[in-house]
């Protein structure tokens, strides 16, 4: 029975392997021909020949298509973090707008007298 479980696990770990391999080669095969289909949509759309010269003469449908093509399909990962980032100052900022500063400083006498009765004991 150790000969054949072995054999078993080493193929079920084998094609399982194999198959996540597989697996993410395609996804990236197939995040490839996307951008390669996207990039060779805008480079046909510049160098068309109506309105390559003068943008006012193509048509207005031709000039969608271009403005739709030129605007990325998904946010970058930096706009989110950009956009994460500006909220987060932005909470912080009214937190410090609609904040008392008597009552924090009521807060950290309160804090200090307390940290003082644990150290003397009391």
């Amino acid at each position: 029975m150790g000969f054949v479980s072995g054999f078993f696990t080493g193929f079920s770990l084998t094609t399982t392997l194999l198959y996540l391999t597989i697996q993410v080669h395609h996804s990236n095969r197939v995040d490839q021909r996307n951008a390669i289909r996207q990039q060779v949509e805008r480079l046909n759309n510049l160098a068309s020949p109506t309105g390559a010269y003068d943008r006012r003469l193509a048509p207005s449908n031709h000039r969608r298509h271009i403005e739709a093509a030129a605007e990325p399909s998904q946010p970058l990962m930096k706009d989110m973090l950009k956009h994460r980032w500006n909220k987060e100052m932005e909470n912080l900022a009214r937190k410090a707008y609609e904040s008392r500063w008597e009552d924090v400083r009521d807060t950290a006498v309160e804090g200090w007298k307390a940290a003082k009765r644990l150290v003397k004991g009391e």
